[in-house]
């Protein structure tokens, strides 16, 4: 039987722009720092996975092939002076063995960086990443790795910050900070959008009293719909009891034309306070009136000797830092952190991650839009840590609602007024010996019935066994069991997944 050639879509590598304008801004700052390479470290590696599936198109009557992904990375991490960063990018070249028509790439980013331009004053954050996300929360959900999915895009995000502070008088704290995003995604305009922030603010405490005044503007441009901009101006006071707690109160005023009715005036008012009862605990609560109604943030933490729990719950407009997946985004870095200490292994390190914490949250959990939303997301992880053995549980919830009369020309909220989503993951890894571990993940997501749409729910179970070959090799064999229910596309999908990784 003769070989047939690995072809890819011409489509699949036109993608150059936006991917080395995510790259550059990300790498804006370590660039300055060429001078210096004793800081920065260059790490390539490369990993060839085969998956051996059942239903390689993910379809109620499926089709088995064999699925070939080599896929070239490079990491670059480092600090030099003021500036420190760091990158990883892999390409994924995914090959089918029946079906060549459907070979691809995908791109893999995430970088950040930053630097301090003027001692104490003036500095540049920068950060951009490229993922494949969820085009509807209604569409077939993928199964895994190595699989193309007709409901998943590539989407490049970058985002670019300056900011300013001094203190006048030795008094008086003064701060100005900018905030450009933009994110494309690259088979549906409804993820396309561009945000411009800004605010000024300046404030200073008094023993036990502290007071300040902020301006923001906050503009987002949509590509399938219009230009919103929300202007407020807010004057807190503040008072510290003690070390470990505190408390504020806040007013001001806001304009804005998110709603779809035109401008609105309207008056904010809201507190909260910080709580540390203990070393270990912590506990943060915000809430305002808005335009758009009540607003709130709520943050719960405490560890134990080997347990850490998080919870948390954000109501608030998309895009105005209600973010209740922020502690599982920390708690994903640290496990990723701890393993490339060991490994130095970017691929394999973010296979260990996603299964120990039994999702990746630096992916959002979430659908395409194309308009602000009102969005409520509750979080709760419980994470254990032992000499041998970890675990963790995760309870996620998410609510997206359309914005007063907001017009949504795409996404799931041009079908429906609201999108409810459930997720609960499982994840365990043991230590077999010090070159071998085992790994189990179970998890669960639903999307609930709304209206004319139908909901679904996704049931996987997957089995992994990581092992070092060798000083710069790593390898994991995986099987997984997937269960899709939908009254459109249905399917199952049973694979054997295995990786091989080697970094130079």
């Amino acid at each position: 039987m003769p070989v047939q050639q690995a072809t890819f879509p011409p489509h699949a590598l036109r993608r150059p722009g936006l991917i080395a304008a995510a790259a550059a801004a990300a790498l804006a700052c370590p660039a300055w720092a060429q001078e210096g390479p004793r800081g920065w470290s260059v790490q390539p590696s490369v990993s060839l996975q085969q998956t051996v599936t059942n239903n390689a198109r993910l379809e109620q009557d499926g089709r088995s092939d064999a699925i070939t992904q080599v896929t070239p990375g490079v990491r670059v991490s480092g600090r030099s002076g003021r500036v420190q960063g760091s990158l990883d990018y892999q390409l994924d070249l995914i090959q089918y063995a029946r079906e060549s028509d459907r070979s691809t790439t995908h791109n893999r980013l995430s970088a950040d960086a930053g630097a301090e331009l003027v001692d104490q004053h003036l500095f540049l954050d920068a950060s951009a990443s490229i993922s494949q996300q969820t085009i509807s929360a209604f569409g077939r959900q993928n199964a895994g790795t190595g699989l193309v999915d007709s409901n998943s895009t590539e989407v490049a995000t970058a985002t670019v910050s300056p900011t300013f502070k001094a203190r006048l008088a030795g008094l008086v704290d003064v701060g100005a900070r900018a905030t450009w995003t933009t994110s494309r995604a690259e088979d549906s305009t409804a993820g396309d959008y561009t945000d411009w922030d800004a605010s000024v603010d300046l404030g200073a405490r008094h023993g036990l009293f502290g007071w300040g005044l902020a301006g923001l503007r906050s503009s987002s441009r949509f590509q399938d719909g219009g230009r919103y901009i929300t202007d407020i101006g807010v004057a807190t006071l503040s008072v510290f009891p003690t070390s470990r707690f505190s408390l504020f109160v806040r007013g001001g005023r806001e304009r804005t034309d998110a709603l779809g009715t035109g401008t609105r005036y309207s008056s904010s008012s809201g507190g909260g306070l910080t709580w540390l009862p203990t070393p270990r605990t912590r506990l943060t609560l915000e809430t305002d009136e808005r335009y758009f109604g009540r607003s709130h943030s709520v943050s719960v933490s405490h560890r134990f000797r080997r347990v850490a729990l998080t919870y948390s719950d954000t109501r608030g407009v998309t895009g105005d830092n209600a973010d209740a997946l922020g502690p599982l985004r920390a708690l994903y870095g640290q496990i990723y952190a701890a393993c490339m200490q060991q490994f130095g292994n970017a691929a394999l390190c973010t296979q260990v991650s996603r299964l120990a914490l039994g999702l990746d949250p630096t992916v959002p959990l979430t659908f395409l839009n194309s308009a602000p939303s009102l969005q409520r997301a509750q979080a709760l992880s419980l994470g254990f840590s032992g000499v041998r053995n970890s675990a963790s549980l995760v309870v996620t919830s998410t609510e997206n609602r359309r914005l007063g009369e907001q017009q949504y020309i795409g996404g799931d909220l041009a079908l429906v007024p609201s999108v409810r989503q459930l997720a609960l993951t499982l994840g365990g890894v043991h230590q077999m010996t010090r070159q071998t571990s085992l790994g189990l993940s179970a998890s669960l997501l639903k999307t609930l019935d709304e209206e004319s749409q139908p909901g679904t729910e996704q049931r996987r179970l997957e089995l992994s066994m990581t092992s070092t070959l060798g000083p710069r090799t790593q390898g994991t064999l995986a099987v997984r069991r997937v269960w899709f229910d939908s009254e459109t596309s249905p399917y199952q999908e049973s694979a054997i997944v295995g990786t091989l990784n080697y970094r130079f």
